[in-house]
């Protein structure tokens, strides 16, 4: 642009002009008395004396540049001024200064101005505005400010509290490495264009409650304090890759129609994201939560929690939420499930529809073990516990072989102790065995006999006695049932 050459030249000259030497003093009625006149206003390095006080400006405008760079200025009120030229304040040191509803028709430069009170409320930056660097010693409100340009506070330091409520960003706003030590407010913010927010600082409360986002970037931003994104509205990319929370992340509400970005990120107290909507793809991979993890009735639509750390005692709450998919594996997030029937369900949907076959078998056994635990006695919950003991709740075929071997190994053990089989002393085919003796068979013929008896039908050349004919008749029973659990839940792992 024409008109950044032109003003770097002068102030160049004036700051060569002051060098050496200490701030001079300048009466504020010869800068009032050049506006009134129309004329430019260009200092550097001087201390303004008395009230610069452009109130009672004859219709409140100010048709020439003013330029005081690194000029110390008391007392300033611009309020209602409209600037219809640049307005550059580089460097400058305000004691008092109010700028509410003033409006900047040209560039505002406040680049490394500081501040001891201020006001900005209502302003309105038709070009660029510039606060890089600025100090804000006190507190600071730009409520209802409209920026229609860039708008650039990085580095800049808010010590008070500050308050951007309601005011909009047409275009790109830059807070990067900015430093918030009191309560910041950006509630029902517009920010249209992108924003970064990127290595920014907010010791107290950080409050975007009901604001409009647009590809906000939030890497590495330390919240020390309450961070509230309750009901706003995330546009584009929304990033807080490596962000630290250190006190509750509120965001109830919140409606991400593009990607989320949370990887990276700690939590170290309640990540609250109950009621949230995930249109796109929200990733929290490589994430740690200190506290509990609230989804609670939220909506999400694809999530990516692989190697996400939830601490000891920390708690992921699904209750009443929709689930499309939900990428985390049962062994990354057992224990930390809080109980509901509905949120169990809800991941073994999910783990099927993933196809993640052991992942769903482990999610339906804990929902299986935690549902019958908290049944009373009764027919239901002892046929759970057979359910549980025999297979596993039909995903775990092991159970079934298990109980199988065991009934085999405790039969035969019965048949042999208590002389329960004899063998025929004429065997139907085959030679006699040297080793076997007619009235008591061996161990060896026992566990045979009882395998035999599990699995079909006892051989013909051995023939329980007494008692043991209704053993054999209940290990055959027991076989049947066990074979056919065995075979039911092999068959349902397998075809899946």
């Amino acid at each position: 642009m024409s008109w950044q050459p032109q003003a770097l030249a002068v102030v160049l000259l004036l700051a060569a002009a002051s060098l050496g030497g200490a701030q001079q003093p300048l009466p504020a009625q010869q800068i009032l008395s050049q506006i009134a006149a129309g004329q430019p206003v260009h200092y550097d390095g001087i201390a303004i004396t008395g009230d610069l006080d452009l109130s009672t400006l004859s219709g409140q405008k100010i048709p020439a540049a003013i330029v005081l760079v690194n000029c110390t200025i008391p007392d300033a009120s611009f309020d209602g001024i409209t600037f219809e030229q640049e307005a550059l304040f580089w460097g400058s040191s305000f004691g008092n200064a109010s700028f509410n509803e003033a409006t900047f028709s040209g560039r505002a430069d406040f680049v490394n101005a500081s501040f001891h009170q201020a006001g900005f409320a209502g302003s309105v930056f038709h070009q660029p505005a510039l606060f890089d660097g600025v100090l804000f010693e006190n507190d600071v409100s730009f409520a209802d400010a409209s920026f229609g340009l860039d708008a650039s506070f990085n580095a800049a330091r808010f010590l008070g509290r500050v308050d951007f409520n309601y005011s909009d960003f047409d275009s790109y706003s830059y807070f990067r490495g900015a430093e918030f030590a009191g309560d910041a407010f950006f509630s029902d913010v517009d920010l249209s264009a992108a924003s970064d927010f990127s290595a920014a600082t907010f010791s107290g409360e950080a409050n975007f409650i009901r604001s409009r986002l647009n590809e906000p970037y939030f890497g590495e931003v330390l919240f020390a304090g309450p961070a509230q994104f309750g009901l706003v509205r995330f546009t584009g990319l929304s990033s807080f890759g490596g962000a630290v929370f250190a006190d509750e992340a509120g965001f109830g509400l919140a409606r991400f129609s593009d990607a989320a970005y949370f990887s990276g990120a700690r939590f170290q107290e309640l990540a609250l994201f109950g009621l949230c909507r995930f249109e796109g793809i929200a990733t929290f991979q490589e994430t740690r939560f200190e506290g509990d993890l609230n989804f609670k009735a939220a909506t999400i639509t694809s999530l990516l929690f692989e190697g996400a750390e939830l601490h000891e005692g920390s708690r992921l709450i699904l209750n009443d939420t929709e689930i499309n998919l939900f990428r985390a594996h049962w062994d990354e997030i057992q224990g930390h499930v809080a109980w509901q029937p509905g949120a169990y369900l809800a991941l073994v949907g999910n783990y099927r529809r993933l196809g993640w076959s052991k992942d769903e078998d482990d999610c339906y056994y804990q929902y299986r073990r935690l549902n019958q635990a908290g049944k009373g006695w009764g027919w239901s919950k002892i046929i759970d516990i057979l359910a549980w003991v025999s297979c596993g709740y039909g995903v775990r075929p092991s159970y079934a072989v298990a109980w199988s071997l065991l009934a085999i190994l405790t039969f035969g053990l019965l048949y042999w102790a208590g002389d329960g089989i004899r063998r025929s002393s004429k065997p139907l085919s085959g030679p006699v065995e040297v080793d076997s003796i007619p009235e008591r068979v061996t161990l060896r013929n026992s566990l045979f006999f009882s395998t035999m008896i599990f699995l079909s039908r006892g051989p013909i050349d051995f023939l329980p006695i007494g008692r043991y004919r209704y053993y054999v008749i209940l290990e055959g029973i027991l076989g049947w049932l066990l074979l056919a659990l065995f075979l039911v839940t092999l068959g349902r792992v397998m075809i899946r």
